[in-house]
């Protein structure tokens, strides 16, 4: 269900999010969508996470791709929290689109 405040929208399938076994330890895609009707998909996931995919994959770092924001755990409310101050810290979402 969007979310909508400020001009924005905020999309998740809270489904995923209910099956998620470890919140200390996952990633979750996120629909936003700006005032300016810029459409964006971003993940939001764990340090925990980023640990694990990098030892998966043994690897130094993560490489490109969509944008991530970090969380200490993978909740609804977090993910709407994060991603609101990342839209708010900015005009348009300055800092989701970089």
């Amino acid at each position: 269900m969007p979310e909508k405040k400020s001009g924005f929208s905020i999309e998740l399938d809270e489904t995923q999010l209910n099956d998620i076994e470890d919140v200390y330890n996952s990633n979750i895609d996120v629909f936003v969508r700006l005032q300016d009707e810029f459409p964006l998909t971003i993940v939001v996931g764990t340090s925990k996470n980023f640990q694990y995919l990098m030892e998966k994959d043994k690897v130094n770092f993560y490489g490109p791709g969509l944008p991530w924001i970090i969380v200490q755990k993978l909740t609804k409310e977090i993910i709407q929290e994060a991603s609101r101050a990342y839209i708010d810290n900015k005009p348009e979402g300055y800092w989701l689109k970089l």
